[in-house]
């Protein structure tokens, strides 16, 4: 095709810096009408044996599996073996009495749970053990609290999809592999999309997944998994094509059944949210889209859908480094070049659609440089910072994870590379202390507090805090030691991690993952602590006083 050949030469510079035989990379595959117009493959398989990735890499392709899996959970809700609006717990009992979460609520991410993930790790979970579904359920089960009231708000939450995958497959009597093999993917002619749920199984033309450690060297970093549900499917760029193909002439499902996917849900006061089930529905320039991106250990992949052009990218990758949004996005920029708006707005302003934001010049530098430093998020009291470098702002997460944040005006910006906007509001007074609030697919997230800058030392030393501390809920002991007056946190297989006071009985740990809040009894002395993550908050520890 003329078109496809004029597209060649653009997609692969995008691809330029993964296209050599000593680094992994990616797949990519564009598709319109629900056929590849150009599939190609950059970089390397498998490092150790040499072997380049190609359009047939089976790749895993993480959180992309809430597609696959939703749809489950859809077909068994249109044939009557479960509603939507049944609680979690007809099917999952293990879980402790509390208000109802629904599978609606699950679905949409609007269920309270807290996460798997940061679960684990606060239990002592290492990066390299093996989790199963068992210990997921063993902890959800364990939970005494949620992170807010269900339906009340929208949270990206993984838990919530292990459960359904749990309820499948009590439902039906076989595993979820086993279940969306007959039901989805055989029919579709997948044959090379299937949930892995045996972390020892050899998986033919599997790429190998990389990252880079902090020396720089590239290391094997693979997802150590016997969990499926929100992870676990393993796909190429080429099967992708017959996923694709089902959103437009529906054979797994009908029309009907489609519409309800990509429909986003609703608060229970009416709000919508952008995440329908298993994706997420918004804009780019000017387009509605629907997508969804995955990240486990190494692997990285999107899926990138323009409904209204009959037109989709998917790009999966072996390598953290590689961003597969961003570039998603920039392969539609190229392939519908001229039906997307904003590709030029004009010498000095911000080209923000473009993925990449030329000058502030809307904002003076100094309102810019007062933006920067230390905020909090209010609920679970993770911080992260903001710096102004050049007339650009970039937001940093906890693990020194950048993202660069586009100007849209009026003091609103993009993360760019994903569907998350925030907004900066100023306070009261002569010297306003910023707040950020975050949306995601224009459904607000977290609001952030500017704080000041936090203090290493302890005045006095820590020995007041010092001591153990056990959480029922993670069956967990954290040990808290006073050494020459700074404040060490010492937990099963985790290296000792100072804390950083934050404000006062607030601390933070190192790279700023953690945040403890002490509590106090009516004599002033210390009894307990609450430690929240990103996912998790307000997890609940009682001082040991023997």
């Amino acid at each position: 095709m003329a078109e496809t050949s004029a597209w060649t030469e653009q997609l692969d510079l995008l691809f330029a810096a993964w296209d050599r035989p000593d680094s992994p990379g990616c797949a990519l595959a564009v598709y319109r009408e629900g056929e590849i117009v150009y599939q190609r493959g950059y970089g390397m398989a498998h490092l150790e044996h040499g072997v380049p990735i190609v359009p047939q890499t089976v790749f895993h392709v993480a959180s992309i599996s809430k597609q696959v899996t939703a749809l489950a959970v859809a077909l068994l809700a249109r044939e009557g073996r479960l509603a939507l609006d049944d609680d979690v717990r007809r099917y999952v009992p293990e879980l402790p009495a509390g208000p109802a979460i629904t599978l609606r609520q699950i679905l949409h991410h609007t269920s309270g749970l807290r996460d798997q993930w940061d679960l684990l790790r606060l239990a002592g979970f290492r990066h390299a053990d093996l989790k199963t579904t068992r210990d997921i359920v063993w902890l959800a089960a364990r939970q005494q609290g949620l992170n807010f009231e269900p339906g009340s708000r929208f949270q990206y939450i993984n838990t919530g999809y292990t459960l359904l995958g749990v309820a499948v497959e009590r439902i039906t009597g076989r595993t979820l592999r086993q279940y969306t093999e007959e039901r989805i993917t055989r029919p579709l002619g997948m044959h090379s999309t299937f949930f892995q749920d045996d972390h020892q199984e050899v998986i033919p033309r599997r790429a190998q997944a990389y990252s880079r450690d902090r020396a720089g060297r590239i290391v094997i970093d693979m997802p150590d998994y016997e969990t499926v549900g929100p992870t676990g499917l393993l796909s190429t760029v080429e099967d992708f094509a017959r996923w694709e193909r089902n959103f437009l002439a529906p054979t797994v499902g009908d029309e009907e059944l489609i519409r309800q996917v990509v429909t986003p849900g609703l608060l229970e006061d009416g709000r919508p949210t952008s995440y329908g089930l298993g994706v997420v529905a918004g804009q780019y320039r000017g387009l509605p889209t629907v997508e969804h991106a995955g990240g486990d250990a190494g692997y990285r992949a999107h899926f990138l859908r323009f409904p209204g052009e009959r037109f989709a990218v998917a790009v999966f990758a072996n390598f953290g480094e590689v961003q597969p949004g961003k570039l998603a996005r920039e392969v539609a920029g190229v392939c519908l070049a001229g039906r997307l708006a904003g590709e030029s707005s004009g010498s000095g302003d911000v080209l923000a659609w473009a993925g990449r934001a030329v000058g502030l010049d809307a904002l003076a530098a100094e309102e810019l440089e007062s933006m920067a430093g230390p905020y909090r998020e209010s609920t679970g009291g993770i911080t992260c910072r903001v710096e102004h470098r050049g007339g650009r702002l970039f937001l940093i997460a906890p693990g020194e994870i950048e993202y660069e944040l586009a100007p849209l005006g009026e003091r609103r910006f993009r993360f760019l590379g994903s569907d998350v906007d925030c907004l900066f509001q100023p306070g009261e007074g002569a010297s306003p202390r910023w707040r950020i609030v975050v949306f995601h697919g224009g459904a607000e997230t977290a609001v952030c507090e500017r704080i000041d800058e936090p203090t290493a030392a302890l005045d006095g030393g820590g020995a007041e805090y010092a001591g153990g501390y056990w959480s029922d809920e993670l069956e967990a002991l954290y040990t808290l030691v006073d050494r020459d007056g700074e404040l060490l946190l010492e937990r099963p297989r985790a290296a000792p991690a100072p804390l950083r006071l934050q404000a006062p009985d607030q601390f933070s740990d190192g790279d700023g993952k953690l945040h403890f809040r002490f509590q106090r009894g009516e004599e002033g002395r210390v009894q307990g602590l609450t430690v929240s993550a990103e996912r998790v908050w307000n997890v609940r520890f009682v001082r040991d006083t023997r």
